[in-house]
């Protein structure tokens, strides 16, 4: 199976500076999608979806459009808690908590979906928290604060 990016590349890309409009967060709300163009570039995308009725049950997307496509290549993906465990297929591991997904060369190659591969984590209990993780994680610079004087 072709590999759309090496892990070097997806690390690249996460580390690539990307700065938030002053309305980013007005713009985000809890199904949504925020575009993004990268100091290098690229155009990367933040998606959010919750559901209303259980609100442990959340996804805070980073993605990255794939060159010359509109095709959506996922970086990282903060899930809540799921319904059913997610199960690591090549590690063969469940994981029933919170929990990071992540885009890795090696689910690629197999066929996989890029993100298929997840970590349990303890860094967020909710959306908003999930949403933090993502910006810290994804090199994301907040807008400059206005002052007075």
């Amino acid at each position: 199976m072709d590999v759309t990016y090496t892990d070097e590349q997806i690390a690249e890309l996460i580390s690539e500076r990307k700065i938030l409009p002053d309305n980013w967060r007005s713009q985000l709300d809890k199904d949504n999608s925020l575009p993004l163009i990268g100091e290098n570039g690229n155009r990367f995308r933040i998606i959010t979806r919750q559901n209303r009725k259980y609100l442990s049950d959340f996804s805070v997307i980073l993605g990255v459009v794939k060159p010359k496509t509109n095709v959506l290549f996922r970086l990282r993906r903060y899930n809540g808690m799921p319904k059913r465990p997610h199960n690591n297929k090549i590690e063969k591991q469940k994981i029933y908590g919170y929990h990071i997904h992540y885009a890795t060369e090696r689910y690629q190659k197999i066929g996989f979906d890029e993100d298929t591969f997840a970590e349990e984590t303890d860094r967020y209990h909710d959306f908003e928290g999930a949403l933090q993780c993502l910006i810290q994680d994804g090199n994301f610079e907040l807008p400059a604060q206005l002052t007075l004087f």
